[in-house]
C-alpha cells in the first residue's frame, strides 16, 4: 500500500506535534546557543585564551550556519525534516562531547564552527519550517507562535542549569551533559514528532 500523505491542517499550540518540538527547541537553543557566554567565560579562565579568540569561533560559526541555512532549508522542503533536525541533534551533541576535550585553539575554532552549522538545522527557521510543513502556510502562525515561546524559556532553564553544571563537573562536564541533551532529548523528539508521512505539502 502506498503511502498517502495527509491534508494539511491548523496545528493547536498544544498539540504533541508542538509541544514535542517545542521541548526540543528549548534543548536545542539553550544548550548550543545561550549556554555559550557561560562556557566561554569559563574556558578563558580555565585555558587563558583571550575572549577575543573564543568568541571569534562563534563569529566563524554564524557566517559558516548562514551558508548551510541554504540547503538545509531546501532539504527540509523535499520533506527530510525529521532526518535533518534529528540527525544535526546528533551531530551537534558529539561536537559539544568533543569541545569537552578541547586543549587546541584551532581545533576549538573547528568544532564550534560545526556547532554553528548545526544550528542552520535545528533552531527556529528549521522548526518554522518544518511546522508550514505539516500545516500549511496558511495556518502555520499558530503553531509557529507556540514553539517560540516555548523557546522562550530556554534562557533561564538553561543558566540555570549550566551553572549548577560548571559547579559540579566544570565546564567540561557540562559541554558533555549538552551534548547528551541533544543527542537524546533533542535527536529524540524531533525524529518522533516530525512524521514524513503527515509533514507533506
Amino acid at each position: 500500500m502506498s503511502d498517502v500523505a495527509s491534508p494539511p491542517v491548523p496545528i493547536k499550540g498544544a498539540s504533541p506535534f508542538i509541544t514535542g518540538l517545542g521541548i526540543a527547541q528549548i534543548g536545542s537553543w539553550g544548550s548550543l546557543y545561550y549556554s555559550f557566554p557561560q562556557i566561554a567565560a569559563a574556558m578563558e579562565k580555565d585555558l587563558g585564551w583571550s575572549s577575543t579568540q573564543i568568541y571569534g569561533a562563534a563569529t566563524v560559526g554564524m557566517l559558516l550556519s548562514a551558508l548551510v541555512a541554504v540547503p538545509v532549508g531546501t532539504a527540509i522542503d523535499r520533506g527530510y525534516g525529521r532526518y535533518v533536525m534529528a540527525g544535526a541533534s546528533v551531530v551537534a551533541g558529539l561536537l559539544l562531547c568533543a569541545w569537552s576535550f578541547v586543549g587546541d585553539l584551532v581545533w576549538y575554532y573547528v568544532l564550534v564552527a560545526g556547532i554553528g552549522a548545526m544550528q542552520a538545522a535545528t533552531l527556529y527557521e528549521p522548526a518554522f519550517a518544518v511546522v508550514a510543513r505539516r500545516s500549511g502556510p496558511l495556518h502555520a502562525r499558530a503553531g509557529i507562535t507556540a514553539v517560540t515561546l516555548w523557546a522562550g524559556f530556554a534562557s533561564s532553564i538553561f543558566f540555570t542549569l549550566v551553572e549548577v553544571l560548571m559547579g559540579q563537573v566544570g565546564w567540561r562536564g557540562a559541554l558533555q551533559v549538552l551534548g547528551a541533551i541533544n543527542i537524546v532529548l533533542c535527536g529524540g523528539l524531533y525524529f518522533t514528532v516530525i512524521q514524513p508521512s503527515r509533514d507533506q505539502y
